[in-house]
C-alpha cells in the first residue's frame, strides 16, 4: 500500500490512538470480509469503533472540559517521525496532518501549540484544520505557519464534501483547485500569567515570555527586571520674543542718561 493513515483522539483526560491499534501485536483477532466490504476498510472500522468506546468510557467521570488538542498534534508528529525513520533509502513519504475540532481556543496550551506548529514547519509537514461551528485563532496560526488549509464548516451535513474537496488533494494539486480565499489570521499571543489572548503586553527579554501586566520577576526564567520609570515632565520652552520689551526699555533708559 502506498498510503498510510493514523487516527488520534484528543479528549479531556489525554490523547489516544484510535488507529492503528496499539494493542495489535497482542490481539489475535482475524478480520474477514463482510457484505462486500474491503478487508482493510472493515479492519479500520472495527478497530476505530472499539477504541472509541474505550476513550468515551475514560471521560465519563471527568470534570475537565478542554480537549488536549496540542497533545494530539504532538502525538501525530511523533508517529510521522517514527514512520519516516523506518523507511528505506529509496522510499519517499509526503506526510500531512489534519485536525478536526469543534472546540474553541485553549490559551492554556499556547506554548504546546506553538512548539507543535514550529516542529511541523521544520519537518515540512503541512497542518490542515477543519473547525466545526466555531473558529480557533491558534489553529489558524498553525495552518498559516505550516502552509496548510484552514476551513470553518458551518453546516455539519456538508462535512464530507469539504473533506473530499479541500483536504483530500495533495498540496501541489490544491493550487489547481478553486479554493476559497484565505482568511485574516488572528496572530494574538496568549499571556503566560492568565493564559488570555492579548493585543499589547510585556515580553521578557531573556526567554520571550509574554505577560499582560508588568511583573518584576519572570515566572518562566526567573529573570529580575526594574520597574518602568516615570518620565519627568518636560518644562515648557519660553515663547519666542518673550523678555524683549524689558531689554528695549533698559537700553532706552541708558541712552537717556
Amino acid at each position: 500500500a502506498t498510503n498510510r493513515v493514523a487516527l488520534v483522539a484528543t479528549h479531556a483526560t489525554g490523547c489516544s490512538y484510535l488507529y492503528p491499534d496499539p494493542d495489535e501485536a497482542e490481539s489475535k483477532e482475524l478480520f474477514r470480509q463482510q457484505d462486500g466490504q474491503h478487508e482493510a476498510f472493515y479492519q479500520f472500522e472495527t478497530v476505530v469503533r472499539r477504541r472509541l468506546r474505550t476513550v468515551i468510557n475514560m471521560d465519563l467521570h471527568s470534570v475537565a472540559t478542554e480537549s488536549l488538542m496540542a497533545g494530539g498534534l504532538a502525538m501525530a508528529l511523533t508517529y510521522i517521525n517514527r514512520v519516516v525513520s523506518s523507511l528505506g533509502p529509496a522510499d519517499r513519504l509526503s506526510p500531512r496532518l489534519l485536525a478536526i475540532s469543534s472546540t474553541g481556543d485553549s490559551a492554556a496550551q499556547y506554548i504546546n501549540y506553538m512548539n507543535s506548529f514550529f516542529t511541523a514547519q521544520k519537518l515540512n509537514i503541512p497542518v490542515d484544520c477543519c473547525m466545526l461551528g466555531q473558529d480557533s485563532g491558534l489553529l489558524q496560526q498553525g495552518c498559516d505557519i505550516t502552509g496548510g488549509v484552514y476551513l470553518k464548516v458551518e453546516y455539519i451535513e456538508r462535512l464530507l464534501e469539504y473533506l473530499i474537496w479541500m483536504f483530500l488533494p495533495s498540496v501541489p494539486v490544491r493550487k489547481m483547485l478553486g479554493a476559497p480565499p484565505p482568511i485574516r489570521v488572528d496572530y494574538r499571543a496568549a499571556c503566560f500569567c492568565h493564559r488570555q489572548l492579548v493585543d499589547i503586553g510585556y515580553v521578557c527579554s531573556v526567554c520571550l515570555s509574554i505577560f499582560c501586566k508588568f511583573n518584576p520577576v519572570c515566572t518562566t526564567c526567573h529573570a529580575v527586571f526594574q520597574p518602568p520609570k516615570i518620565m519627568p515632565a518636560m518644562k515648557k520652552k519660553k515663547e519666542a520674543g518673550k523678555g524683549k520689551p524689558a531689554a528695549t526699555a533698559a537700553v532706552a533708559q541708558k541712552s537717556a542718561k
